[in-house]
């Protein structure tokens, strides 16, 4: 940054804390100031190095800690601003706002290294290397006085902030609003815009029903939905954040700037502050059903939503996910399910299994699927669905007391936090969490007390199948998504066996191996139990599921029919279990784990 002759450099440093200033004249006067200073007293005005913090604060040091005046300190440490150069400044107090054990040692720094600083609101210069005692006392009495300046308007403004956020349901506290509604001239309240809310219940809907954010915006553009904003068409992030809203619930959050500008909440939220459009059972359920697909994999389903068990199944050998491995329709293509460390050449079990074959087996006999009130809960409410709906609802909501109950915890850290304030706040939202795990007590013993499921044939079960998997339907992916809704909500674990308990012969061959046996009668017992499994059909495909009511149900199939099986068990939530293995009862001395790992009865 040399200059061309050998006049001293000046730099210009302008900082404004607010862009309303930019607004005004306040730059273009600084800019000229500097300008007209630097002609009059002979300095080269370094106008291509751009020195300026716009909406920057210096009460809390944001200018230098991350702004533009810090990177200048950088340079001048560096040397590639030269000792000798001039800092044109409006008043001390564009340099700092802070207390005055931060700010003196700034603009101290500066002169020490040999850099002078000019004030152009008086023309003085605070001269690099031999300051007066004056200069020095008068430098702490202006930046002392601005830093009590911006602290007394801080408070000030936070006080008033604080005052509107008291009164906010006798007055708005802002004109910024949700863009379904518009603030009255008065400001004493919002006003629906009809059109948009109706948009906001369709978004909030569709997403009930099991549809995501991308699926939720093609399908607003394809009815060509008018926007809320002048955006070209509806975008997954938008719809994700009317989602996430709980303006839709009424409430308002006020928030607050960090020391380092960051927003962030303040206090709690205030309720019925904007009109409500959404009750909260529906926003909870869908923030739940949303949170477990973030946890367990989402993503875009195709028009057709091919894949009801994405990121649910898992290998019953390794843990990993099945993946849906999609090689074209058939006959000449196929799609099937596969561990997603074997299709990555890992050391898993390769073998697959047919989608569809996997799909049918278990929807038929998995029955706490309930598929009748599932498809009938797609368009209307069926009672079942309705109350373990409920159930998600209120668990999202003990979910979120829990989150709070640990920022609770947090404050205890933070310095001025008082014991009795963080202890109310702890046993009132203890008390909300009880309250709402009674709820669900109280609605999973109606669940119980309520009639069984509906029984119907098994022409009757297969017919409701092939219903969820007419690809040529035209509301296919509607009721697929609501059947992958449902699965979502009732399944706790699901475990595939490809190879049913084919791979634990490798674990009895290596036992073998380190055995002190002849070679001849190691191959014969080998020989043995492979005939054994074969004919117990041990190595037929199974699956395990743990559903979320904490029933667990084992079927190994016949691989030559996806609605018959070999061997099924049912555990009930208390431990009891019953079913049959290869035609024979179960009795109580088998587990869930032994099914079909027992002798074949003679």
């Amino acid at each position: 940054m040399d200059s061309a002759n050998s006049r001293p450099l000046a730099y210009s440093y302008i900082r404004m804390s607010t862009d309303i200033q930019l607004k005004g004249d306040s730059l273009r006067r600084q800019q000229q100031a500097s300008k007209l200073y630097a002609e009059q007293n002979g300095l080269d005005l370094v106008e291509g190095f751009k020195l300026e913090d716009i909406g920057i604060s210096a009460f809390k040091g944001l200018n230098v800690s991350s702004g533009a005046l810090g990177r200048f300190l950088d340079l001048v440490k560096t040397g590639v601003v030269t000792k000798g150069s001039y800092l044109l400044v409006e008043s001390l107090d564009r340099i700092s706002r802070q207390q005055v054990l931060d700010s003196v040692p700034v603009f101290f720094d500066i002169v020490k290294r040999g850099i002078h600083v000019v004030t152009l609101a008086d023309n003085h210069v605070y001269r690099a290397g031999d300051t007066n005692v004056s200069d020095v006392i008068y430098s702490v009495v202006v930046l002392g006085r601005a830093y009590e300046e911006s602290k007394t308007k801080s408070m000030r403004i936070g006080a008033a902030w604080e005052n509107k956020r008291k009164n906010a349901g006798q007055k708005k506290v802002t004109k910024v609003a949700p863009a379904w509604l518009s603030l009255r001239e008065d400001r004493s309240d919002f006003d629906l815009i009809p059109e948009r809310a109706d948009v906001v219940r369709q978004i909030f809907q569709m997403a009930d029903t099991g549809h995501g954010s991308y699926v939720i915006a093609r399908a607003l553009n394809q009815s060509s939905v008018a926007t809320f904003t002048k955006s070209n068409g509806w975008h997954e992030s938008y719809v994700t954040k009317i989602l996430n809203s709980r303006a839709v619930l009424g409430e308002f959050q006020p928030h607050r700037y960090e020391e380092h500008g960051e927003r962030v909440p303040s206090g709690d939220p205030v309720p019925n502050y904007f009109p409500k459009i959404i009750e909260e059972g529906q926003f909870l359920r869908i923030q739940a059903s949303r949170r477990k697909r973030l946890v367990e994999g989402a993503g875009r389903k195709g028009p057709k939503y091919r894949n009801l068990f994405t990121q649910i199944a898992k290998c019953d050998y390794c843990g990993a996910p099945m993946r849906f491995v999609n090689k074209g329709l058939p006959p000449k293509g196929s799609q099937t399910l596969r561990c997603t460390n074997a299709v990555r050449n890992l050391d898993c079990v390769s073998s697959s299994w047919t989608y569809s074959d996997f799909e049918t087996s278990f929807l038929y006999f998995v029955k706490e699927v309930d598929l009748t009130a599932t498809l009938k809960a797609a368009a209307e409410k069926s009672e079942r669905a309705s109350v373990e709906q409920q159930i998600a609802a209120i668990e999202e909501k003990v979910h979120q007391l829990k989150a709070k109950r640990e920022l609770i915890f947090e404050m205890l850290t933070e310095p001025g936090a008082t014991t009795p304030f963080i202890k109310g706040k702890l046993d009132e939202c203890e008390g909300q969490i009880v309250l709402e795990e009674a709820q669900i007590g109280h609605f999973r013993a109606q669940i119980l007390d309520a009639e069984a499921m509906p029984v119907i044939t098994a022409s009757e079960l297969r017919s409701l199948i092939d219903t969820v998997q007419d690809m040529s339907a035209p509301d296919i992916f509607d009721r697929r998504a609501a059947v992958a809704n449902r699965l979502r909500m009732v399944i706790s674990s699901l475990r595939v066996a490809v190879e049913g308990t084919r791979p634990k012969i490798k674990r009895i061959e290596k036992f073998l191996e380190n055995e002190s046996l002849d070679p001849s009668e190691r191959q014969r017992i080998l020989e043995a139990i492979e005939r054994s499994n074969t004919v117990g059909q041990r190595y037929n495909r199974s699956f395990t599921v743990v559903l979320a009511d904490g029933i667990s149900r084992r079927i190994v199939l016949n691989n030559d029919n996806p609605t018959d099986f070999v061997a099924e068990v049912v555990v009930d939530g208390s431990g009891a279990f019953f079913g049959s293995d290869r035609g024979m009862p179960l009795e109580g001395s088998y587990g869930l784990d032994n099914i079909s790992n027992e002798p074949i009865p003679h």
